[in-house]
């Protein structure tokens, strides 16, 4: 009997300890992307930018400075007249957010030098509420900015990478948009870079994990 007992005791942890792992180990592939052609593997197709007073640039796909896979795009900057980051961004349309629903927008980003950038999804009706809303400096290493929120309202929205504060042009690759808390999109040979909101230092995941 105490045989017996013990067999069982055992079997039960190792259930627990595999039902604990499988939840530990969640990677970015488990995960729905609800962004359109978010690799860029199809160039364009379904990004667009917003040009407003005065702003002015072109996008184009490139097939030499991608992180993942093949293509990135590039946003060749001319003119930033205006005095508002959304003069000028990269931004995607048809996505509706649910209200209650937890949602990560995360792309990777660098810039030809230091420049800032805004993250956040935008409410497609006046007051046009952004949400998840941060701030980023950009160098020219890549880095996957994100962000992450709630959504208050069930509501069709648009994903934006606000550029209107600065002509130094960018590149872009590998945009995530999925119902969930950040997961990170792991890259071979590439450093993790985790970026601070509001254009401070940004250092490698293994700098992170080393100082704990």
């Amino acid at each position: 009997m105490r045989g017996a007992s013990l067999r069982r005791l055992l079997l039960v942890l190792c259930v627990l300890v595999s039902a604990s792992m499988a939840g530990i180990g969640a990677t970015a592939d488990e995960f729905e992307n609800l962004a359109q052609n978010g690799d860029f593997e199809d160039g364009t197709v379904g990004w667009d930018l917003r040009q407003d007073e005065g702003a002015a640039a072109t996008m184009e796909e490139d097939d030499e400075e991608a992180i993942k896979g093949d293509l990135c795009v590039f946003v060749d900057i001319d003119s930033v007249a205006g005095t508002s980051a959304w003069h000028l961004a990269l931004f995607q349309d048809g996505h509706t957010i649910e209200n209650g629903e937890e949602y990560t927008f995360a792309i990777w980003l660098k810039a030809e030098e230091a420049r800032p950038v805004t993250l956040y999804v935008e409410k497609q009706a006046d007051p046009w509420d952004g949400y998840g809303r941060k701030d980023f400096t950009l160098t020219q290493e890549w880095q996957e900015c994100w962000i992450n929120f709630t959504a208050p309202v069930t509501f069709a929205v648009w994903l934006r990478v606000a550029l209107g504060l600065s002509d130094v042009s960018i590149w872009a690759d590998n945009a995530r948009f999925f119902i969930g808390g950040y997961v990170e999109d792991e890259e071979e040979d590439v450093p993790q870079i985790a970026v601070d909101p509001a254009g401070k230092s940004a250092v490698t995941w293994a700098e992170i994990k080393s100082s704990h």
